[in-house]
């Protein structure tokens, strides 16, 4: 220990911390930035949690019944959600994973419980691993969850001339709830503009999925020429089978068709983020905003999100995630 650092959690965590607001300014949109931070934040956890136990015991109790609580209260709601939405809609790959989330949160709660019970120097060293693990992975995913919140809330540009709605599953040969919110969100764009401004041209984007029918974009064509708008007013791409295809798939069509076009892509509102990150990637310089989610469905949804974000840009986030070892290593070493 005369070789280390006095506080070595907290320098972890102030070298951490710089490095976020380095890549904030570098590349605010980036979710390696919130990366950085979450694990400024969960390194000065370990440091409080080590050292106030002895100093400050009221303080490091406060703070572990708030963890405890939070921690319970998310497990409990992931798990809830998944039994209501698997009752719903069946059991889904997607909404199991959200159960199983929602277990491994209660197991960690589970095994706190058992070394309190037991004690051991051994099995304390795997509680703080597992503990940072778990703390550090639960807070990444409700910043995560605050960035999906106020993106999804984001409006129009002025002066659109082309709505892209992007592709959601069909319900038989019709658009599903999801699918059938993007569209009402971009009728409802068309419809807030000026009466002597020319009507938006809408690019329905989505091709036909293993098991679907008809495309999607077909589908929605349907829809929109049910609601009222003129088949010159809609141009349908459907060959895309991801979001990446539906964003540059439909700037090929516009910008073919519409040079010096504004245009604005609707998307479910839990879709927003990783959507004007996979814009920025492919270069296809569009404003994105997000249609209303069923409040019960977007806990799952959002959870899908954070996963696929992870696997976007898994060989700096998971690089960054494991720099959480030398911290956890210390505090075991300290035990």
């Amino acid at each position: 220990m005369r070789h280390m650092p006095e506080y070595p959690e907290y320098l972890a965590a102030v070298v951490f911390a710089a490095g976020g607001v380095v890549n904030a300014l570098l590349a605010p949109h980036r979710f390696s930035t919130a990366v950085l931070f979450c694990l400024a934040v969960t390194s000065a956890g370990l440091g409080v949690a080590g050292r106030s136990a002895v100093a400050h015991p009221t303080i490091a109790t406060v703070l572990a019944v708030a963890a405890l609580v939070l921690a319970l209260a998310l497990g409990l709601l992931l798990l809830a959600d998944s039994v209501l939405l698997v009752r719903r809609y069946g059991p889904q790959a997607g909404l199991l994973v959200t159960g199983a989330a929602g277990c491994a949160v209660l197991a960690v709660l589970g095994l706190d419980a058992v070394f309190h019970a037991v004690g051991g120097e051994a099995f304390g060293a795997l509680v703080v691993a597992v503990n940072a693990a778990a703390g550090y992975l639960t807070l990444l995913f409700l910043v995560f969850a605050g960035y999906v919140f106020v993106r999804g809330r984001s409006t129009p540009l002025p002066e659109i001339t082309h709505v892209v709605v992007l592709g959601a599953g069909l319900n038989g040969d019709g658009p599903g709830p999801l699918l059938t919110r993007r569209l009402e969100c971009a009728l409802a764009i068309d419809a807030a503009r000026a009466p002597d401004t020319p009507g938006v041209v809408f690019v329905v984007s989505g091709g036909q999925g293993d098991d679907e029918v008809r495309s999607e974009a077909d589908a929605m064509s349907d829809y929109l020429r049910g609601r009222g708008v003129p088949a010159d007013r809609i141009v349908r791409e459907d060959r895309s089978v991801n979001t990446g295809q539906n964003l540059r798939f439909s700037a090929a069509l516009v910008n073919g068709t519409t040079p010096g076009h504004r245009a604005t892509v609707v998307t479910s509102g839990f879709h927003v983020y990783r959507t004007t990150l996979l814009a920025r990637r492919v270069g296809v310089p569009v404003h994105v905003v997000g249609a209303p989610t069923s409040p019960a469905y977007w806990l799952a949804a959002t959870l899908r999100e954070f996963a696929a974000i992870l696997w976007l840009d898994r060989l700096p986030l998971v690089g960054l995630s494991l720099l959480l070892a030398v911290p956890v290593a210390t505090a075991v070493f300290e035990r």
